[in-house]
C-alpha cells in the first residue's frame, strides 16, 4: 500500500489503485474477515474512510475518487445476490417508561439528570457523553461542564435551562460547543423534569467538592460518564419496566424524545432543529427561537406516546426547500432571533 501511495497520480496509478479498492471490497465482501457477513452499507462506509484518510494524507483522492468509482455499482450489485444482515432494531424510551425505570431503579441523582437531559435534548449519547469507541479523553473545550448552564426564568415564572454543547455531526468541520440547547422546566404532572435534575445534580456534585470545570455528568472522582455507560443504564432502565433491554441503546433517548415531540404535535421542523438535524445549507440562516425551544421541551416532558416504532428511526433528517423558505420568511418578519441575552445560538 505504501508503495501505491507513493505513486504520481498519472492515469495508469489512478487505474490501478482504482482496481486495489475494488479488489480490498469484494475480498472483504466474500472473505468475511471479522468471521461474520459485512452489510452493503459498512462496506461502503469503509471505503469511504479509507478515500477521507488518504485524501488527508496524500493530498489527493485515492484511484478515481468517489465519483469515478465503481464501487457503488459493485456494491449494489452484491446486495441483490447476497442477503443482506438486518438493520440493528432501535427503540425509542418513552417519557413514562423512563420515569418508571428511574424511580424502580432508585438511580443516583446524576445518572436521573443526565438521562433526563438525554430525552429532553434530543442528545446523541456522545453529545453529553464521552465516545467510549475512540476512547475519548475529557477536554473542557468540547465536552458540557457545569459552566456551560445557566438557569432562567420564562414569562409563566418556570424555570428552565440553556446548554452550550457541541454538535456531534460537525466535529468534522468544527471543534467547540457551537449548539445551544434549550431545556423546558416541566409543568405540573410531567413524566420528567429534566431543568430540576440538573438543578439538583450541580447543587450535589458541589457539596462533593467536584470542580465546575469538570464534565457535566460524572462520578463522584469526577471522571465524565461514557456513552458505553448511558447504553448500559437505558438497558437497565427500560429492563426494570418489562421492556426487552436489547433494543434499547443510548441513542434510544435522541429517538424517544423525537417521537415524544412528535406524538405531542410538535412540527417536524421545530423537531429537526431542536435535534440539530441540520443541513450546511439552511443552518447559516435558521435559528431555533427560545420560545419555540421551550415549547418543544415542555411538550417532550408531559407527552403520552403508546407507539414508538411510529417515530423517528432515521438520522437522515433535513429541511426541504419549502421549510427552508417558511424559516426565512418567519426570520425577516420577526427581525432576527437572537436570545435575550443578545447573542446567536449557533454560529454559522
Amino acid at each position: 500500500m505504501a508503495i501505491v501511495l507513493a505513486r504520481p497520480a498519472t492515469n495508469e496509478t489512478m487505474l490501478a489503485e482504482e482496481d486495489l479498492v475494488e479488489d480490498w471490497i469484494l475480498w472483504m465482501a466474500v472473505h468475511r474477515p471479522s468471521g461474520r457477513q459485512i452489510g452493503r452499507k459498512s462496506l461502503k462506509k469503509y471505503e469511504s474512510s479509507f478515500r477521507a484518510w488518504h485524501r488527508r494524507y496524500a493530498r489527493r483522492d485515492f484511484g478515481l475518487g468517489p465519483k469515478g468509482s465503481r464501487v457503488g455499482d459493485i456494491l449494489k450489485g452484491y446486495a441483490r445476490l447476497v442477503d443482506q444482515p438486518p438493520p440493528r432494531e432501535r427503540l425509542g424510551c418513552t417519557p413514562a417508561d423512563l420515569a418508571e425505570g428511574m424511580s424502580r431503579q432508585s438511580i443516583s441523582t446524576m445518572w436521573r439528570a443526565a438521562v433526563s437531559f438525554g430525552l429532553v435534548a434530543l442528545a446523541r449519547g456522545c453529545e453529553f457523553a464521552l465516545d467510549s469507541g475512540r476512547r475519548e479523553a475529557f477536554d473542557p473545550t468540547q465536552h458540557m461542564t457545569v459552566e456551560d448552564v445557566s438557569f432562567f426564568f420564562g414569562p409563566d415564572g418556570v424555570e428552565h435551562a440553556r446548554v452550550r454543547m457541541r454538535k456531534r455531526k460537525d466535529l468534522r468541520l468544527l471543534r467547540g460547543k457551537h449548539a445551544v440547547v434549550i431545556i423546558a422546566g416541566a409543568p405540573d404532572g410531567a413524566h420528567i423534569d429534566a431543568v430540576r435534575a440538573l438543578r439538583s445534580w450541580i447543587a450535589v456534585r458541589r457539596a462533593l467538592g467536584i470542580a465546575d470545570s469538570r464534565p457535566l455528568f460524572c462520578d463522584e472522582q469526577g471522571a465524565g460518564i461514557t456513552v458505553a455507560q448511558v447504553r448500559d443504564m437505558v438497558k437497565s432502565l427500560m429492563e426494570a419496566v418489562g421492556r426487552d433491554p436489547r433494543l434499547y441503546g443510548a441513542h434510544s433517548l435522541r429517538i424517544g424524545g423525537a417521537t415524544a415531540a412528535l406524538a405531542a404535535g410538535v412540527s417536524p421542523q421545530l423537531i429537526r432543529l431542536m435535534g440539530r438535524w441540520s443541513s450546511d445549507i439552511y443552518e447559516i440562516y435558521c435559528r431555533m427561537s427560545e420560545e419555540a425551544a421551550l415549547g418543544v421541551g415542555a411538550a417532550i416532558c408531559s407527552a403520552v406516546v403508546t407507539d414508538v416504532e411510529a417515530g423517528f428511526h432515521e438520522e437522515h433528517l433535513e429541511l426541504t426547500t419549502n421549510e427552508v423558505g417558511f424559516f426565512l420568511r418567519e426570520r425577516d418578519t420577526l427581525g432576527g432571533e437572537e436570545g435575550d441575552d443578545g447573542s446567536d445560538e449557533e454560529e454559522a
